[in-house]
């Protein structure tokens, strides 16, 4: 290709290059190229006809929560209407007890805003835990609460320690956590514990507590890890919140081209860099692997893993030992996932449904034989030695978009869909990892059938098998196909991920900054990595900001913001069939 000069290149397409990209273009009005390895942009913001045609299937990211994409939908309006919008199951999370056939459904804030319905379906198992629920629920609409989860997920680290306000406002909340009960209160155990332990202060039945920890194994955490601190009761917390993409999860990327084309932002697919351009100590641009050099008039921005951009981009002779040495030492084992879309004639009924049939509308379905939050703990024992679990031990969940978005599916049938933690990639061959992926469908079938008896091969039209090994096809997901990039432990969350040199998102090169889902706050689609990327880039250069617009200061503007998204999904016109009855 022919030789171009931008103020910013950016490295990799995804959906961190994306958003990032939407800031430089409007606040700081730069030219912005976006060089992307694969054939198509949006990252883990990917939706496929994979089962059979007519079924499609998000490749990657799912779940969507109402935090994720708070400044795009505050500074960008219109990415909502261009389909960076999100929708609800009745039933957002929940799970299923083979053993006794009874059911746990926490409903969406969709269908039940004040979670009183919710409330109902866990006194059936636990009155003080009914109570709690509800306690939780009035502190975490708090503005007081929010704000503080707003400085923590779109502030970066050095921005945030810097401004007394934010610890102000720590200290607001804490007496209103303390009124919450026990496991809310952040107290010196509380931090230090791992997440099983957490579960269980805050939760007097096994039932809740296997929901709220089978979430932290979502969110590619593993509850056996010390240092989870109030991640778990956050977690608890935000079972009502969890949504989905109508159409798929790649419409976001659609709606971020949108605005990028629009904006002016040039787009070059199937374009691997090679490396860095760098002059004494300064990074000038890019060098594509057919040897065509790019320029950058102000800086170039890597989205790759840190591991890519130390090694590839860089290179070892700029990086002295200590930090080469942080980037190899750098965990990414665990959150390693078998990710299985099945096109099927008809949605899974579930024999729990004599309990509450509210459940064969579920969305972040949990499968477990039994109500033991520590089925969840040894399948993550399991996956961190390479190993499965017995059966009895698999934590799979399950889901269907098609019962609540036709578009998911073929007319008259539907598409369903399973995660479950496995083997990092390294653990097995490609021959091996063939052979497992056909053992874990039938493996899969069989216990999923047990708690829904249509869930049959009878009923399934076709199946698309994801292994870490197959996500392999993302580089930046390699050497184990971890979704993550890095694990979320607590030396590599935060101000330390993914590692303390890097999290600020500036580089060891001048003019050379990283973001990605290996920075805060990692492991998922949202936007927080880009506009924390943003904020360090403006702070350096002296550029605008919307945080300095009347009427966006923050973090107030993103709690407002956060309302408007929960009214706006609330009433969205999508309507589960279950609800209608």
């Amino acid at each position: 290709m022919a030789e171009e000069t931008f103020d910013v290149v950016i490295v990799g397409g995804g959906n961190k290059a994306l958003f990032l990209a939407m800031y430089l273009i409007r606040y700081a009005n730069m030219s912005v190229g976006i060089f992307e390895r694969r054939h198509e942009i949006g990252g883990c913001l990917a939706t496929e006809e994979i089962a059979a045609p007519g079924f499609r299937g998000n490749t990657h990211a799912t779940i969507q929560l109402p935090f994720y994409y708070l400044p795009l939908w505050r500074d960008f309006p219109e990415i909502w209407e261009y389909g960076c919008r999100l929708e609800q199951h009745m039933v957002s999370d929940g799970a299923i007890f083979k053993n006794n056939e009874t059911c746990l459904a926490i409903y969406s804030e969709k269908y039940d805003p004040d979670q009183t319905r919710t409330a109902r379906e866990i006194a059936r198992f636990s009155e003080a835990d009914a109570e709690k629920w509800l306690r939780l629920r009035k502190y975490w609409m708090l503005p007081e609460a929010q704000v503080v989860q707003f400085d923590m997920m779109y502030k970066p680290a050095e921005i945030r320690t810097a401004d007394s306000k934010v610890f102000e406002r720590q200290l607001v909340q804490f007496p209103k956590m303390v009124e919450v009960g026990d496991g809310v209160n952040p107290d010196a155990l509380i931090l230090a514990a791992p997440h099983i332990h957490n579960v269980q202060e805050l939760w007097e039945s096994k039932e809740l507590q296997y929901c709220n920890i089978r979430l932290v194994l979502s969110a590619a955490m593993d509850p056996n890890h010390p240092g989870a601190g109030a991640w778990t009761f956050g977690f608890g917390a935000m079972m009502p919140s969890i949504a989905f993409i109508p159409g798929g999860t790649h419409q976001v990327a659609h709606a971020a081209h949108k605005i990028l084309c629009r904006d002016g932002a040039k787009f070059f697919l199937g374009q691997e860099v090679r490396k860095c351009i760098i002059e004494n100590g300064e990074c000038k641009g890019i060098e594509l692997l057919d040897g065509t050099k790019i320029k950058a008039r102000k800086f170039v921005v890597s989205t790759l893993s840190p591991a890519q951009l130390a090694f590839d981009l860089i290179g070892e002779e700029y990086l002295d030992s200590h930090f080469k040495k942080r980037i190899k030492l750098i965990e990414h084992e665990f959150g390693c996932l078998m990710w299985y879309t099945f096109a099927i004639h008809e949605a899974p009924r579930y024999k729990a449904a004599s309990f509450n049939p509210d459940i064969n509308d579920a969305f972040w379905l949990g499968l477990a034989d039994d109500a033991d939050p520590y089925h969840v703990c040894r399948e993550a024992y399991y996956a961190r030695l390479g190993l499965w679990p017995p059966t009895k031990d698999w934590c799979p969940t399950v889901w269907s978009h098609s019962l609540v978005d036709p578009l998911y599916a073929a007319p008259g049938k539907h598409v369903a869909n399973n995660e479950q933690l496995g083997p990092p990639a390294t653990a097995h061959t490609e021959e091996e990892w063939l052979d497992i992926k056909k053992w874990y469908a039938e493996e899969l079938i069989k216990l999923w059938q047990q708690h829904a008896p249509n869930m049959n091969w009878d009923n399934i039209i076709g199946v698309d098998t994801n292994s870490p090994y197959d996500n392999l096809r993302m580089k930046n997901l390699g050497p184990n196909g971890n979704v993550g990039i890095c694990d979320r432990v607590s030396h590599q969350c935060d101000d330390k991920r993914p590692i303390p040199e890097l999290a600020n998102h500036r580089t060891p090169i001048k003019n050379l900054y990283a973001t990605g889902a290996a920075w805060h706050l990692g492991a998922s689609s949202s936007a927080s990595e880009s506009y924390n990327c943003y904020q360090i880039i403006a702070k350096d250069l002296g550029l605008p900001g919307p945080w300095q617009e009347k009427g966006k200061e923050e973090p107030i503007s993103l709690y407002d913001t956060w309302l408007d998204v929960l009214k706006k999904t609330r009433e969205s016109g999508l309507r589960s069939p279950l609800a209608q009855k």
